[in-house]
């Protein structure tokens, strides 16, 4: 699978939400906590630009700052893995995350199908349907680390791993 991740890291970037009332959103804001230009950051994450790039830690901080971890989760399905969260907090209602789970399950297949109905495949609609299947995978590993934890917390102090 050849994935260029760039624009998921753009959009990672563009979605970026300050938690501080006043705070800066998008490139601007997340820029400050990497300590590097806004306009810098913004030329890292443009698929146009192919004179800047950014290191794996800059796409670490990227993700975690965000919140966002589309771009590794592509990273490892173009690997032919799935990334698992080390923990997840216990859900008290898993509902939420199980509707985010079908949408992007639904997304995902209506891209697909549409990739297979079409006469000829554009890079296009190879990039869609590569980006929904990746946000699908996202949002499994995600309901499936609520359920291993949920799984973890309900068992007695001596039975749980160390």
């Amino acid at each position: 699978m050849n994935l260029d991740i760039t624009p998921l890291l753009q959009a990672a970037v563009m979605g970026y939400r300050s938690p501080e009332p006043n705070g800066s959103n998008g490139a601007l804001g997340l820029s400050k906590l990497m300590g590097i230009s806004n306009g810098i950051l913004s030329r890292k994450v443009n698929p146009l630009d192919t004179g800047s790039h950014c290191s794996p830690e800059e796409v670490v901080k990227i993700c975690r700052e965000s919140g966002d971890l589309t771009p590794l989760h592509a990273m490892a399905a173009a690997l032919g893995c799935v990334l698992l969260p080390m923990s997840a907090g216990q859900a008290a209602d898993v509902s939420p995350t199980l509707a985010t789970n079908f949408k992007e399950d639904g997304e995902w297949l209506q891209a697909a199908s549409a990739a297979y109905a079409a006469p000829a495949l554009s890079d296009n609609m190879l990039a869609h349907a590569t980006k929904e299947g990746i946000e699908s995978i996202k949002a499994t590993a995600n309901t499936l680390g609520q359920l291993i934890a949920k799984n973890a917390a309900s068992k007695p102090v001596h039975l749980k791993v160390a």
